[in-house]
């Protein structure tokens, strides 16, 4: 099951999407599938393929969410604004999943912490792009 995770990543987009259109606040429910995520992942001993798992889930959320999105991106940009958002969101998706990983690294009754703390970073880069573009 935690080797799971990368693919339950990739698809979680997907997975969210149809909740998130009656959620105010879809970034929220975004870092609690990724706590969710990481609490799978945190059940493998080896640190060294959780930390390998963490990053291939986060860059897989993030290209699928990107894939997911492509649709509205072509309609107000072109290759460049897709490469753009997929390099902006795989950063801001792999800190935030950093961010929950080592927190509940550190003790797993922090997890929801992590989560909390995702969820800023995720509203601030929600907003900073909303200024941006």
């Amino acid at each position: 099951m935690i080797f799971a995770s990368p693919l339950l990543a990739a698809i979680g987009p997907f997975l969210l999407w149809p909740i998130e259109l009656f959620l105010p606040y879809p970034f929220v429910l975004e870092e609690i599938f990724k706590g969710v995520l990481v609490y799978l992942i945190l059940g493998s001993g080896v640190r060294r393929t959780q930390e390998k798992l963490i990053i291939l889930s986060a860059l897989l959320f993030s290209f699928s969410e990107s894939v997911m999105y492509i649709i509205n991106i072509f309609l107000v940009g072109n290759t460049n604004t897709f490469l753009l958002r997929l390099l902006l969101t795989s950063a801001m998706h792999l800190s935030t999943f950093l961010i929950i990983y080592l927190t509940a690294r550190t003790n797993r009754k922090l997890l929801p912490a992590g989560v909390l703390a995702g969820s800023l970073i995720h509203l601030l880069y929600n907003y900073l792009i909303g200024v941006i573009y």
